[in-house]
């Protein structure tokens, strides 16, 4: 009797497992997702955290992502504009003062920049060529761990992780290898 009830559990666990895993999450069916509800505009709010700031630096305003780039424009607390492209990042300021910084020359910004540019572009594939990709959860609410594979990067930039829901993109949260923390939260226009 025993014998059957423990060979009856573990039969009610692996059926449990079988369910488990058909439904979490794969690299492609959150391609999918992301690429079929296109995440042309939002708003942010982006709260900064660092051991060496007193207090969290709070940023809001609009984020357009395209086929040639991502732009990036902050209303608050000061306004300037970042525009992401696949070679370089360009930044704009409120008296009309550009900066620009060319991805072959920093790479800790290019594979920030890039991976950014790329989840908004639901394009999973490019992000697996610069980053290990770990993926929980399922298709209602799913995170994307991505560590990065240069060892240059990692120097910079410890980890991201993306936070969604089915093919919406909600938060991205950068992790700096000395400490720093951004969280940036998307709401959809």
């Amino acid at each position: 009797m025993k014998a059957l009830l423990r060979i009856c559990m573990v039969c009610v666990c692996v059926s449990f497992a079988g369910i488990a895993s058909a439904q979490a999450i794969t690299a492609t069916a959150l391609q999918h997702l992301l690429q079929g509800a296109p995440q042309r505009d939002a708003r942010f709010t982006e709260t900064r955290e660092s051991p060496w700031l007193q207090a969290p630096v709070e940023a809001s305003g609009t984020m357009t992502s395209t086929a040639a780039a991502l732009e990036k424009r902050v209303e608050h607390p000061r306004r300037e504009t970042w525009r992401i492209m696949p070679d370089r990042m360009e930044l704009v300021t409120a008296d009309g003062a550009r900066k620009e910084f060319r991805f072959d020359q920093v790479p800790a910004i290019a594979a920030l920049a890039n991976a950014t540019r790329h989840v908004m572009a639901g394009d999973l594939q490019a992000l697996q060529k610069d980053f290990r990709v770990t993926l929980n959860g399922d298709e209602r609410e799913w995170t994307v761990q991505l560590k990065p594979r240069d060892p240059e990067v990692t120097r910079y930039l410890k980890q991201l992780e993306l936070q969604g829901s089915r093919g919406r993109l909600q938060v991205i949260i950068i992790e700096e290898s000395r400490g720093d923390r951004t969280t940036t939260r998307l709401a959809y226009e």
